[in-house]
């Protein structure tokens, strides 16, 4: 049985990451998580093209945004604060998700997603 993350869960470590180091470690299994579950959900079909890095940055930014907006914190500059800072946080288990294999479907689907099932829908 795969365990599935969800763009919230992300989200909600990420807000704890201001707590210290173990929030932020949980913060990095979570993406490490996610990314493989992206890639085994994407090795399955084998199609599609490697993840560039700004792919990767889309989904951690789409993910903060939404995650955000849910707890209706809709500032914008808040919401580019926070990205800013998660992307800081994240650049190892980034840079780990590249490489892994997206389609353009997909992709488009992370940009119009509105809510975090949605996303969560998109990377299935």
């Amino acid at each position: 049985m795969r365990a599935r993350i969800s763009s919230c869960a992300l989200i909600r470590c990420a807000r704890l990451s201001k707590r210290g180091y173990g929030a932020r470690v949980r913060l990095a299994l979570a993406l490490g998580a996610f990314a493989v579950e992206l890639s085994a959900a994407t090795g399955v079909t084998a199609c599609g093209r490697r993840a560039t890095h700004t792919d990767c940055q889309l989904i951690v930014d789409k993910s903060v945004e939404l995650g955000m907006k849910e707890m209706s914190l809709t500032s914008e500059p808040a919401i580019r604060k926070r990205e800013e800072r998660v992307r800081e946080e994240l650049q190892a288990q980034i840079a780990s998700c590249e490489g892994l294999r997206v389609t353009d479907r997909m992709m488009g689907c992370v940009r119009i997603a509105s809510t975090s099932k949605e996303l969560d829908r998109c990377l299935r």
